[in-house]
């Protein structure tokens, strides 16, 4: 696995975190914590290479990801409800981003972010 690491909303840092870590802290999403991002921590800029979920009030959940600059930020949206499929389907997203295996980029229906 990539080295990786994640920070929840509520400023708590998991350095290293394993597929099963990542399922946990997805799964503790909700409205007063609504979001996850992990970023690579293999020297590569955290702030240009990361991947985030977000979890909004409808129950859909927002997943972006950055590959570089702002030409390379891109989102999908799980629909709702996230407690349900939805989390499974989130936790697929991100451990596949953080594994670095390339499945996430097939399983998403990614949208370039316009800024």
């Amino acid at each position: 696995m990539t080295a990786t690491r994640a920070l929840t909303a509520d400023g708590t840092v998991h350095d290293s975190p394993d597929p099963v870590m990542l399922y946990d802290l997805l799964s503790e999403l909700n409205l007063r914590f609504p979001f996850l991002i992990v970023e690579r921590a293999d020297g590569r800029d955290p702030e240009q290479h990361y991947i985030q979920a977000h979890l909004a009030e409808d129950g859909s959940c927002l997943v972006e990801y950055r590959d570089g600059g702002p030409d390379q930020h891109f989102r999908t949206v799980v629909a709702p409800p996230y407690a349900m499929k939805g989390h499974d389907e989130v936790a697929a997203l991100v451990t596949s981003w953080a594994q670095d295996d390339g499945e996430w980029l097939q399983r998403g229906h990614w949208q370039r972010v316009r800024v």
